[in-house]
């Protein structure tokens, strides 16, 4: 049938509208076309429990990597956080039917939630980050990876201060005979033996502080050198740093116990337990702690403009940098472990908690911070003002085993009726009149231990 010319013309013109403005017709098999897929930003991977002893540690390292999600997107980052918990049955289900993209997993949080991923064979699937302090042997850079401190780094960063800040090679233990206390002070020794060290060591029962002064007695080694109400202990240790992996609780008593048999000049050097117990404390006796120094993976003065506001610590900074560390390696599916080894020992960011690197192996290396106990709980180490503190301590020791009188931590003389002004070291007389009289300046005292660790009085010979 032939249309009327008008009408044929009508249709011409509605079909090149339609064409102009865009429309799609169907297609000749009525089908219709596909549409074209959306692209996905880039995924990350939280396993953590919502429930349980752990769900509140979890809930922290969550809302750190909600931070850094919301600073990628700032930042044009359109990433995606999957949150699967550990504490239901299903999650290694859940987390199989995630894309392949989503390569990077951080956690879990519990070695036998970790186990069961292992087991299940999600560990050949996604590259696994835990958040745990150690792995099983030869599995740390070949099944997985660390995104956490170890035991290891704790004793490096306190060796590093120790060996290569003080120029300490002297170095003694006392602790419990727990478990934890027994395998760092056994990592100690080891990395100490590395270094041609060795280290003295003591025991306590930790349930009877009753005990630890004679249990201390044979690292000091203490003898009387005088009589009567006078007499003081002048220890004879044969070391000048102190290892003490117990809890921050303890140090009150062990402190005490270090005293009465006359020591107070060592290194006291802790594990991140003290941190725990000093979190929120308030210390009133700081000068027994001045020559304290313990490790930490923590430091808010340090970490970037989103962590500095209330409410954070180390768990919101794990968080908050996992998600960073997991959209930076880009991988669009887990590579072969020594690939995500590589990428990992290439890998350049700024850290909010301490940093982290990888070696060759794929071990982690977390390079920890030092603090000391302050009057607020705990203040970031100061080199410098802890050698400052350090010969001060051993100045006045050195004073007071030999009878002399002591000074303050001015160097002002602390016996009475003498004027204020003597410097650290300097030994204190007094006139015929009683009036004191104050020594020029004497080269410091010598702070190397001899077999019976008398430091040498000003003037004398080292």
């Amino acid at each position: 049938m032939t249309l009327p010319r008008p009408l044929f013309s009508a249709g011409l013109l509605i079909l090149l509208c339609l064409a102009l403005s865009g429309c799609k017709f169907p297609s000749m098999s009525g089908r219709e076309e596909p549409k074209p897929a959306v692209k996905q930003g880039p995924c990350i991977v939280l396993a953590l429990p919502s429930s349980g002893p752990y769900a509140g540690i979890a809930n922290k390292i969550r809302r750190g990597a909600t931070v850094a999600v919301q600073e990628m997107k700032t930042n044009g980052i359109d990433a995606r956080l999957e949150q699967l918990n550990t504490s239901a049955a299903d999650w290694l289900v859940k987390l199989d039917a995630l894309p392949e993209s989503c390569a990077v997993v951080g956690g879990p949080l519990q070695a036998p939630v970790y186990a069961n991923a292992r087991q299940a064979g999600a560990l050949q699937k996604r590259a696994f980050f835990t958040f745990m302090p150690s792995l099983d042997d030869g599995e740390e850079g070949v099944q997985a990876w660390r995104f956490f401190p170890s035991p290891q780094d704790q004793i490096d960063a306190l060796l590093t201060f120790a060996i290569d800040g003080m120029g300490i090679s002297t170095f003694g233990a006392f602790h419990p005979s727990d478990a934890f206390a027994l395998r760092m002070t056994g990592l100690m020794e080891r990395t100490l033996a590395k270094r041609g060290l060795s280290l003295q060591k003591a025991s306590y029962d930790a349930g009877n502080p009753n005990s630890w002064v004679n249990a201390v007695t044979p690292l000091i080694n203490p003898t009387q050198e005088q009589t009567g109400s006078n007499a003081t202990p002048i220890p004879q240790t044969a070391f000048e740093a102190l290892f003490l992996p117990d809890s921050w609780r303890n140090m009150p008593m062990l402190t005490t116990a270090l005293a009465y048999n006359g020591e107070d000049r060592l290194v006291l050097m802790g594990t991140t337990l003290w941190e725990q117990g000093l979190s929120g404390k308030s210390i009133v006796d700081t000068e027994r702690f001045a020559l304290a120094v313990f490790p930490g993976a923590w430091n808010q003065a340090r970490a970037p403009k989103a962590l500095q506001g209330a409410g954070h610590d180390f768990w919101t900074a794990l968080g908050y940098d996992f998600a960073r560390f997991s959209v930076q390696l880009g991988f669009a599916k887990r590579p072969p472990s020594p690939d995500v080894t590589a990428a990992c020992a290439r890998l350049r960011m700024v850290w909010g908690m301490a940093p982290i690197k990888w070696d060759g192996n794929g071990i982690a290396h977390q390079q920890l911070y030092l603090f000391q106990p302050a009057a607020n709980g705990m203040k970031p180490l100061s080199l410098d003002d802890y050698k400052a503190t350090r010969q001060a301590v051993l100045e006045r020791a050195a004073l007071r085993m030999q009878g002399l009188p002591g000074v303050d931590a001015q160097g002002n003389p602390l016996a009475p009726g003498v004027q204020p002004g003597a410097q650290a070291g300097q030994p204190v007389q007094v006139d015929a009149s009683g009036q004191s009289i104050i020594q020029p300046a004497q080269q410091p005292i010598g702070t190397t231990p001899r077999p019976s660790y008398k430091l040498r009085l000003p003037g004398s010979a080292r």
